[in-house]
Formats: structure tokens, sequence, C-alpha cells
């Protein structure tokens, strides 16, 4: 990849990260409100290293623009897992050694270790971690998380897959990332891919995905199911479908031709 290449990329990946930050900003989706919620996109350069862009500290998702994200190289971030405690000195020392722009005076989202850790995985270039109020529900109520365990309808099964990850409550920051990780390197162990989305305990949702249009719509499906989940609560209880049913539906090749399309992948 040339110089020109790797710039007319960051920019593509920027614009598209732009945009998908307005969309989980949009407030007629609830989503988020005020700063909430962050996002994140992976960028290859030509030396084959793995650097992202992750939204600032105190920006805002729905009104935030290009140069209000930090650039950032992944390998210098992920040197946090290995601190047990670290002081919000190391922290934002690590920080520093990790950007891309010496000058760049933003400092990057809390979060930015939990991204780095996403976005380390094969796959995975996108980002979107935001708190629906549907999902909210459920992630603070004492059910938690067995009102989101087992799939409910099709599309949550072609979206958001067979399963998902849930994280019992830990502070923001280096110890929910640090939790993530392990629990990634898990999944991933047992069902040799990542998963679609996260569930984090009073807290919200991760989604993870191979494209900007992925996240939207994982997130839109987890929006949705969890409103049904929500209403089914009150008429009588959630049936979710069987094991059975759902390995079957999930492996389906009409279901696997259209998930192309629900997931945002253009067909080859």
């Amino acid at each position: 990849m040339t110089g020109k290449e790797e710039h007319d990329h960051k920019i593509k990946i920027l614009n598209e990260l732009v945009q998908l930050s307005h969309f989980l900003g949009n407030s007629s989706y609830q989503f988020t409100i005020l700063g909430e919620g962050n996002s994140s996109a992976k960028i290859i350069n030509k030396r084959e290293s793995k650097t992202f862009l992750v939204k600032a500290s105190g920006t805002c998702l729905a009104t935030i623009k290009k140069e209000e994200f930090v650039y950032l190289e992944l390998n210098t971030i992920m040197k946090l897992l290995s601190e047990e405690n670290p002081s919000e000195n190391t922290i934002q020392k690590i920080f520093k050694e990790a950007l891309i722009d010496p000058d760049q005076t933003l400092r990057p989202s809390v979060e930015t270790l939990l991204h780095a850790v996403c976005l380390d995985i094969d796959g995975v270039n996108f980002v979107g971690h935001t708190h629906p109020i549907s999902v909210n529900i459920l992630v603070c109520s004492k059910s938690f998380p067995e009102n989101l365990k087992r799939r409910i309808y099709p599309d949550e099964i072609v979206v958001l897959g067979t399963e998902s990850i849930f994280i019992p409550y830990v502070d923001p920051g280096v110890k929910l990332a640090q939790k993530i990780k392990n629990s990634l390197d898990d999944f991933i162990e047992k069902n040799l891919q990542p998963p679609k989305v996260l569930y984090l305990q009073n807290h919200g949702l991760i989604a993870l995905g191979s494209s900007a249009e992925e996240v939207k719509n994982i997130t839109l499906t987890a929006n949705k199911a969890a409103w049904i989940r929500i209403g089914a609560s009150g008429l009588g209880g959630i049936h979710p479908l069987t094991h059975k049913d759902v390995i079957n539906l999930a492996y389906r090749p009409d279901e696997k031709y259209r998930q192309q399309f629900l997931l945002g992948r253009k067909m080859k």
C-alpha cells in the first residue's frame, strides 16, 4: 500500500466511522444521549501494523466531527492488558505513546482499551458501544443475563448469531477491557468465531462488525430483540426457540444468503 493509498483508505474509514457514530447517536433511536457511548474503526497501514480511530473523551456521537477521533497504534494500547491496577498516570502515558500524531490534544475515550481488544480480532473492523434504553432495562434488571439468553426469533439469529457474551458489572476502563478480553478468548475458542454482540451488566451493549453497516444492523436488531423480551415478560414470559431450531435457522442456505444483506455485506 502506497502512502497515498494508505491516506485514502484512512479517510474512507474515517468517513464511515463518522456516519456510523451519527447513526448511533441519533436521538430518535434512543441508543445514547449526551456524551454516552463510543465508536471505533481499525486501519491497516503500509507496514501491516494495526492502528485505529476511537472517539475522543467528552465528545458526542450525534454531532462528532472527523477531527474529534483519536488515531492510535493498537499494540501500544494493548500493553495495558498486562497492568494489574494501572494508575491514571500510567494509562495516560500509554495513551500518549500510542498517538500516531504526537500533537493530538484530545484524550481518547476511557473505553479505548476495550475497543483495541475488540478490533484486535480478525474480521472485526468497526465497534459500536451504546446504551439503548431497551437493552439497559434488561441488563439493569435482576433477571440478567437469563432475560437475554437464547434466541427468540429468526432474524435475531441471522444478525446476532446463535450466542452472545454476557459480562457481569465491572468498572468502565481497563478492568472492564481485561474482563472482555478473557470472555472473547473463551467464546472464540468454543465457537471458532467472534460474537456479534456483548451485553454488559448495568452498562450497555457492544456491537462488533466487519463493516460500519453491520454494526448499525447489529445494534438495531439487539434493540428490537430487547423490546420484544420486555413485552413478552409482561405477557406470561419469554418463549425462546429451541436449540435445534436455532441451529437449523443459523445454517439454512437461504438464511445464510439473506444474512449477507441483513449484515450489510456485498454478495460475491
